[in-house]
């Protein structure tokens, strides 16, 4: 039998959708729109889907199609619960209700159809990769969209503190996180390998910052590797070296666009590798969908179709 589980995080967006959601899961239940189990849980605080996620996978034997609706935070956490449990009769969907949704702009489906629980719940699963991250003590991470390094991950740290803020959405509060960081130190040192080979940009060993992709957006909306596949068993690697501040303002709408590579011809890396591996004397802030992580000498690799992800129906 299969069982239709909605995590429903109420502190997502600008308004809380939980009550809406529940009353078109009970809609398309009574309508016999779909088949096996259906039921709802809230969450309550950060980490919360994460465990109770686990929790209810060790305790069912049925396929499940679990729901993460909330924002790119939410989706996160739902990851985590399914790769901790390691169970294999598990499918993941999105409907999202944060501010930023940057995971599903990688495909070109309307985010209105994410939205509907209907087509949701009808949808049929795809499998698509996964991102592992492991320190150099073994403590295993994962992600489903972007990992990055450097100017970034400095960016979206400073961004958890506009994101309290009344009125601060994701693409607001990274563009003022964005400023703030600007005015500060914009280069970063780090070791990176591709694949065990050492991976550099042409002139520097500093480097704005570095992104390794699964997915194409993040940040509300900037298109970071527009070459990224989530299905290809590969990791689009992309550094790029650190420039002069008064260039900085002219690469935001290209990178926005994901049109940079060619206005930072000469300046950049790009390559698909399976492993990245960072090192450094210091912990690596890593920003892993959204979540800064100090960790030490992180190796990141991909684990090809870990998930079979729902797309509406």
């Amino acid at each position: 039998m299969t069982h239709h589980l909605f995590i429903v995080n109420p502190a997502a967006g600008k308004a809380d959708r939980s009550e809406a959601i529940e009353k078109a899961v009970n809609n398309a239940k009574e309508q016999g729109a779909v088949e096996g189990e259906v039921s709802l849980y809230r969450t309550t605080g950060p980490g919360d889907a994460t465990e109770y996620l686990i929790n209810f996978l060790r305790e069912t034997k049925d396929d499940v199609r679990v729901y993460a609706c909330g924002g790119d935070g939410t989706l996160n956490e739902v990851v985590k619960g399914i790769y901790v449990s390691g169970k294999e009769n598990v499918a993941l969907g999105v409907v999202p209700t944060g501010s930023g949704n940057d995971f599903i702009r990688s495909f070109a489906i309307p985010e209105s159809s994410f939205r509907s629980v209907r087509d949701m719940m009808k949808g049929k699963a795809t499998p698509i990769d996964l991102i592992r991250v492991t320190s150099e003590d073994g403590v295993e991470y994962v992600c489903i969209n972007v990992a990055s390094a450097g100017f970034d991950a400095a960016v979206c740290r400073k961004m958890q503190s506009f994101r309290r803020l009344p009125m601060m959405g994701g693409s607001v509060a990274y563009n003022m996180a964005l400023v703030r960081q600007f005015l500060g130190h914009l280069g970063h040192k780090f070791q990176v390998f591709g694949d065990g080979k050492p991976m550099k940009t042409p002139n520097k060993d500093e480097y704005l910052f570095t992104v390794v992709a699964n997915g194409k957006y993040y940040g509300g909306g900037y298109c970071c590797s527009p070459k990224s596949s989530l299905s290809d068993g590969l990791l689009n690697l992309v550094m790029i070296e650190s420039i002069p501040r008064t260039q900085f303002p002219g690469l935001l709408g290209p990178y926005r666009k994901g049109e940079y590579f060619e206005k930072l011809e000469g300046r950049m890396l790009h390559k698909t590798v399976k492993t990245v591996e960072f090192r450094g004397e210091e912990p690596l802030d890593m920003n892993l969908d959204g979540e800064i992580i100090a960790i030490k000498n992180p190796v990141l690799d991909v684990i090809h179709h870990a998930v079979g992800l729902i797309l509406p129906g």
